[in-house]
């Protein structure tokens, strides 16, 4: 692909994921994305992606391989038999750290409002490079064993929506409640609880 093209698709990509996160996946539209990266021709986007939903999962694929290499290195690092709550921990640790960054930011609000259409990570990695979200599966089938499906779902939503949040207050320069070391702690008590908590 010559440079200016994937110059381009990149451009797009940028600004498509800035507007999704601030101003809703849903609201924009493909004119604003392309004239926000500097093309004339709104064929821009079907020409590099096709279609409006391979445009977003080319979003969450570029950030999903970042994320998943970091879960690699975790998972090295805590040997073999974790338990379950390292295993969230390390889940929160590698998610929260995109706190740390603009686009992090948007990504964890992108995703936020995805969280219906991305209930089934094995649907969406299947529409993904290969091995994109290898390890993160590879966790999260080893929590379902331990728990269930329904749990598991519930703390993928409650993780999602509560880092989105915290997002969207760092986006805007809002003061934080606790440090970042504080929220990934208290986060993974909360998750943890809701895979192992009594269902009586």
């Amino acid at each position: 692909m010559p440079r200016n093209s994937t110059d381009t698709k990149t451009r797009l990509l940028d600004h498509a994921e800035k507007m999704f996160a601030e101003d809703g996946v849903y609201a924009v539209t493909n004119r604003q994305i392309t004239e926000a990266a500097g093309q004339k021709n709104e064929s821009a986007l079907n020409y590099h992606f096709g279609t409006r939903n391979e445009l977003i999962i080319a979003l969450l694929t570029r950030r999903g391989k970042e994320l998943d290499a970091a879960r690699a290195e975790r998972l090295a690092q805590i040997g073999d038999n974790p338990t379950t709550r390292e295993l969230v921990h390390l889940l929160v640790e590698v998610y929260a750290n995109c706190l740390h960054t603009e686009n992090g930011c948007h990504y964890l609000r992108i995703v936020d409002q995805l969280r219906g259409w991305m209930t089934d990570w094995e649907f969406i990695a299947s529409f993904e490079d290969d091995n994109v979200h290898e390890h993160l599966r590879y966790i999260l089938e080893i929590l379902q064993k331990e728990t269930d499906a329904q749990r598991v779902l519930a703390m993928i939503m409650l993780m999602t929506a509560m880092t989105a949040s915290r997002a969207q207050q760092v986006s805007v320069g809002r003061k934080l409640p606790n440090t970042h070391d504080e929220y990934v702690e208290t986060l993974t008590d909360m998750l943890t609880g809701v895979l192992l908590g009594s269902s009586k």
